[in-house]
């Protein structure tokens, strides 16, 4: 009788094992998001070496850029590398030193032109138009109906190191005569900017988990929380920056692709007030579109800055990694388990900040400056290209919230769902060697940096405003062309 039992139990086992074997082949032909996250546990990780304290104070290392760091070596430096050094350079960054991050305390802010600001006042705040369009991507806060609080733009400010600020003025005048020049010429590693959003610290709900610090807005001293930076280096065999975007971590709601098809978007709700979307609206695409007015329900459409899509699987609406030059698996499980791993040691204000992605060049067979400066001479506004391939790395859909609001999905999309590898935006979408001013040969690397290309704007006779309409234009029709090239 026992034996009879075995046996019957041993039949059931494996039938019922047989049919899990079935339903999971249904499903055998693709990887969603889901299954290939959660496969493997990433081991990209923040040593403890960090969050050293010394005297109840925070001290990161600098993180190592040069001849004797991993990026010395394309053979073997891996994509975490590239996400340790964004996230231990955040962390030095802000670093306190006098009362202060060390960004604020250490590093020269400039203007649109290149020119040095006077932040004796605090941090000065005039800036509000996004890169895609400086008269009419602005971000601002919820109109609300009681009208408390107000709704209110964001600010913007650039900083640089000196070593970025040196090279500028060094190689300035010679762009401005000749930039043939500087064919082969590239900022030195170590090289740093940083891009800053603000807002007036009195229209938020909450203050207490941002950075708060005194900015100077139109002339005027007041109290302005950090809510994003960009912080963008050169580090050894890579003279195109590593472009890497940190943000406040309730600034927006995010997309719902569980709710959205191949062929259909999901309107976008909440349940609760964020700083940029008010419960009681409902935003589409339109929300998120270049030149479309000024929207102030905005949300964030890929996690990280990896792009995704929805594909019918049979019977099944699955959500994909998009194909691109970057394995979006890869990717997403770094930048997830550091940001894991920073937010378990690091403590005060800045552990409610998050690290979003970062975008780089694959630089493997490229050896010294001279040919990694031809690579990306060469590639022109076609850097940007993510598709299956190419050299783009990291978060091939890299953004910002609160600086790169309304191309997150292209220019004038007409739906999210549309989006393919062929029109996805990143930072080297707008930052590349390409040359719009004459049909002569593409620009040095150094033009990669809006900075340093707004400084020889500016000693060419452009004012700011000026040279931001050009950067815009420049973005628009580099974007095109790409489009073209395809």
């Amino acid at each position: 009788m026992k034996t009879t039992k075995k046996l019957l139990l041993l039949i059931i086992l494996v039938l019922f094992c047989a049919c899990k074997k079935d339903s999971k082949d249904e499903n055998s032909s693709y990887t969603s998001t889901s299954k290939s996250t959660s496969a493997s546990v990433s081991e990209c990780l923040a040593p403890a070496s960090w969050f050293a304290m010394e005297n109840n104070t925070r001290k990161t290392p600098a993180p190592n850029e040069g001849p004797t760091s991993v990026f010395a070596n394309n053979a073997t430096v891996t994509n975490c590398d590239f996400h340790q050094w964004s996230w231990q350079k955040f962390l030095w960054l802000t670093n306190e030193v006098n009362g202060q991050p060390s960004f604020i305390t250490t590093l020269i802010q400039v203007n649109s032109a290149g020119k040095r600001l006077d932040q004796s006042k605090g941090i000065v705040l005039t800036d509000t138009g996004q890169a895609s369009s400086p008269t009419t991507d602005i971000l601002k806060t919820p109109n609300y109906p009681s009208g408390i609080p107000p709704s209110t733009t964001v600010y913007y400010s650039i900083f640089m190191d000196k070593l970025l600020y040196a090279a500028m003025l060094k190689y300035g005048p010679i762009a401005k005569s000749d930039p043939t020049k500087l064919k082969d010429v590239t900022f030195p590693v170590g090289s740093l900017e940083l891009k800053t959003s603000w807002i007036k610290a009195s229209v938020l709900k909450d203050t207490t988990s941002y950075f708060i610090t005194k900015g100077e807005i139109n002339g005027v001293t007041t109290r302005v929380a950090l809510l994003g930076m960009h912080v963008v280096g050169v580090v050894e065999n890579h003279p195109e920056f590593v472009w890497a975007t940190f943000e406040h971590e309730n600034l927006a709601p995010a997309y719902d692709w569980s709710k959205a098809t191949p062929t259909t978007d999901a309107p976008v709700t909440s349940t609760v007030d964020y700083p940029f979307f008010n419960k009681s609206s409902t935003a589409t695409v339109k929300n998120i579109t270049s030149k479309n007015g000024i929207y102030t329900d905005v949300f964030s459409v890929y996690k990280y800055g990896v792009p995704v899509e929805k594909a019918m699987k049979g019977s099944h609406n699955v959500q994909l990694y998009m194909k691109t030059s970057q394995n979006g698996s890869e990717n997403l499980g770094n930048i997830r388990a550091i940001n894991q791993s920073v937010k378990s040691q690091l403590k005060g204000v800045w552990n409610n900040y998050f690290y979003n992605g970062s975008i780089w060049i694959n630089t493997a067979g490229y050896v010294g400056p001279q040919a990694q400066a031809a690579l990306l001479d060469s590639l022109s506004y076609n850097l940007s290209n993510s598709q299956p391939g190419k050299l783009t790395r990291g978060s091939v859909a890299a953004y910002n919230i609160t600086m790169e609001t309304y191309v997150q999905v292209g220019f004038t999309p007409t739906s999210i769902h549309g989006t393919t590898v062929d029109n996805l935006v990143n930072c080297f979408s707008c930052h590349n060697t390409y040359n719009s001013t004459s049909t002569g040969s593409n620009l040095s690397p150094l033009f990669i940096s809006h900075i340093f290309k707004g400084y020889v704007k500016n000693l060419q006779g452009l004012n700011t405003k000026q040279i931001k309409q050009a950067h815009a234009d420049e973005f628009m029709k580099e974007y095109r062309l790409r489009l073209k090239g395809i």
